[in-house]
């Protein structure tokens, strides 16, 4: 299983990496829903790319019979010390807000709208397998910086606390030969 992570043949830089984001999925079937992220990361210059992320997930609440649907939208500022591309250790300082809306046949919260802003700084290394692939290896602390009145109903789902992620992103974009 390991051989495939092995950097194999020259790599030239890329300037864009796309990646689905699994994890908006995992959390909404562990909560009787379902949900997806989609992320684009583009490099500004050699040490410098900036990250966006677009999420949505619709699960069940702990209140009886009241779902939420989340979209969430993020944007990180990436720093490459070791790297003149998209690759090796690598820290990222960005924020996100999720939009979330109540429905459902139960007693639903009131207001049956919030709004959760948050702050993540994120260390992580990034390294190439195959030709257009990368893995991403980070762990981060995502600060919940709005406690809104129903922040207690969605804690489990949208929370402060440590981050750790395994991703595997899809290059595009070569760099021109010069």
């Amino acid at each position: 299983m390991f051989a495939s992570v092995i950097p194999c043949g020259a790599q030239t830089d890329h300037y864009n990496i796309f990646s689905v984001d699994l994890s908006y999925t995992v959390i909404g079937l562990i909560n009787h829903g379902g949900g997806i992220g989609l992320g684009f990361e583009k490099k500004a210059v050699d040490w410098l790319s900036f990250t966006g992320v677009f999420g949505h997930m619709t699960f069940l609440t702990s209140l009886a019979d009241v779902y939420c649907t989340s979209v969430s939208i993020s944007l990180f500022s990436n720093y490459y010390p070791l790297s003149s591309g998209l690759d090796k250790l690598y820290v990222s300082i960005g924020g996100g807000c999720d939009f979330m809306n109540y429905f459902g046949s139960g007693v639903l919260p009131d207001p049956t709208q919030d709004i959760l802003i948050s702050f993540t700084p994120l260390l992580g290394w990034k390294f190439y397998f195959l030709q257009f692939f990368m893995l991403d290896i980070s762990a981060g602390y995502k600060f919940v910086i709005t406690d809104t009145f129903n922040y207690s109903d969605v804690k489990d789902y949208v929370y402060s606390g440590w981050r750790f992620n395994i991703g595997i992103k899809f290059l595009f974009g070569r760099k021109e030969e010069l």
